[in-house]
């Protein structure tokens, strides 16, 4: 099968872990099942195979399978979403399957189509349909929580298309937060950790509060000199900064043109 050839990687941010699967090696599934087969053929969104797998009642449209980063096993339309595979997603969805079916870390399908990219980690194209299909069909747009959301995933790994797209269907900018206080990392936060300066800006214009500081850790700014990205942190200085009744843009924009 077609391997991954990144590892599995849990980083902790902000005192919590973030699973980000991207690595392994898949199994064989139990119970006659050649699980492999069947995740091969999702992850090349081969429909016709996966379509006759479940006329014959081999597997169900809610099958979880181990897979590669999912020795326990992951519901196939969470599979469909990572790869990219918009097809197979496409019969997923009208023939049933759940809809947000998560992985056993809490990643739900619109969560793994707003982190991952394409062959070759470049292109965007195959996972930003992914995202519309899923989001368009009635996927949540959050998650369980105290968990991390799509727009959080978009933003670590500067999903920038896929972040517009959340954000403009209603996302939520500022997760869980609850009186300047967070459990997991708000979307600004991931992104200031990673020093995409683009998608710091998107989420402050489109009004990220600056100021939520995960429990016990950093506000945004303070994760961008953290990780020394002295091209973000100008931004979030500002927006820390910024008069009551002012928006992002307005007030912040021309002050810090110049931050690279």
């Amino acid at each position: 099968m077609r391997n991954f050839f990144v590892t599995r990687a849990t980083r902790v941010l902000g005192g919590f872990a973030v699973a980000l699967v991207v690595g392994g090696c898949a199994g064989i599934g139990g119970s006659g099942i050649d699980a492999e087969s069947i995740v091969n053929a999702v992850e090349r969104d081969d429909v016709s195979s996966l379509r006759a797998a479940v006329s014959s009642g081999v597997i169900s449209v809610n099958q979880r399978l181990p897979a590669a980063g999912y020795s326990a096993g992951a519901p196939l339309i969470a599979l469909a979403a990572r790869a990219g595979s918009v097809d197979t997603l496409r019969y997923l969805i009208s023939a049933g399957a759940n809809l947000n079916a998560s992985t056993p870390v809490n990643e739900t399908p619109l969560m793994l189509a707003a982190y991952f990219r394409d062959d070759g980690n470049v292109s965007t194209d195959r996972h930003d349909a992914a995202v519309r299909l899923l989001v368009e069909s009635g996927a949540n747009l959050e998650n369980v929580p105290n968990s991390y959301t799509p727009l959080a995933y978009a933003a670590y790994n500067n999903r920038q298309r896929a972040l517009r797209f959340l954000i403009d269907r209603g996302a939520r900018l500022d997760a869980d937060a609850r009186d300047g206080r967070v459990y997991i990392n708000t979307p600004l936060m991931m992104a200031a950790i990673q020093g995409h300066r683009d998608v710091v800006r998107m989420l402050l214009v489109a009004g990220a509060d600056p100021l939520i500081r995960v429990s016990n850790g950093h506000t945004a700014r303070e994760f961008a000199l953290k990780y020394r990205h002295s091209h973000v942190e100008p931004l979030l200085a500002c927006a820390e900064n910024m008069p009551v009744g002012l928006r992002f843009a307005q007030h912040c924009e021309g002050r810090v043109a110049t931050a690279q």
